[in-house]
């Protein structure tokens, strides 16, 4: 099996993305216990090569500070490593990776990078990350920030037939730029919910730090938020 640092080249060398972008490899610390997992490349994340860079980096950075954590002590990286756009008004914006999308990606190469980490807990940033781990049940208004227990009915292990040992906790929580869209449409929200990003860091912390707390029941709801 390549090393990290040897898929992450062949995926450079061997790749190129719709509109001739090259992919985003993950980054970080290879022997993380945790993983922060988004769902693919931004705009800025192409031109720099980096997963969350640009804006929404500097402000994932910001949130990991104030928790105490150091971008480097983490690996990060994405479900499919091709920037997915769509063009509205003649411009190129961050769209939702497809199932297709999913489907090619995850299996070659998120699920090789997760066999070579093997965390011991996967932060999904936002909701269709965090779906693909947990199941199309999980909402983040209500199981958001919570360590859960990695179903066997996971769509990711169902795609993948990857088998953790041990098998890892997993959080899902708001993208960064949840906050940054909460700043535009609805300030009044914003304080609590950085705060509440903040708050369920500082859990993350707790787990570099090796302490991982009992999973928590999955819950059932409707609402949810788009990020």
């Amino acid at each position: 099996m390549d090393s990290l640092e040897q898929l992450n080249q062949r995926l450079r060398e061997s790749v190129r993305c719709e509109g001739g972008y090259a992919p985003v490899p993950g980054e970080g610390n290879p022997h993380s216990p945790v993983v922060l997992i988004g769902h693919s490349p931004s705009g800025s994340d192409v031109q720099t090569g980096r997963p969350y860079s640009g804006p929404a980096g500097e402000l994932l950075e910001e949130l990991l500070a104030e928790a105490g954590i150091e971008r480097s002590e983490l690996y990060i990286t994405n479900l499919v490593k091709c920037w997915t756009w769509k063009e509205e008004n003649g411009l190129r914006v961050n769209r939702i990776p497809s199932a297709k999308e999913i489907k090619d990606w995850v299996p070659a190469w998120l699920r090789p990078e997760l066999e070579l980490i093997k965390p011991r807990a996967i932060v999904c940033l936002g909701g269709p990350t965090a779906q693909h781990f947990l199941g199309k049940g999980f909402k983040i208004t209500l199981q958001g920030g919570q360590w859960l227990e990695l179903p066997e009915d996971s769509p990711y292990l169902k795609l993948t037939g990857h088998h953790f040992d041990p098998r890892p906790f997993v959080m899902g929580i708001a993208q960064p730029n949840y906050l940054t869209h909460l700043q535009e449409h609805a300030p009044e929200s914003y304080p609590a919910a950085r705060s509440n990003l903040v708050a369920d860091l500082l859990k993350v912390r707790r787990a570099l730090e090796g302490k991982l707390p009992e999973a928590q029941p999955p819950e059932q709801g409707e609402l949810d938020i788009p990020f």
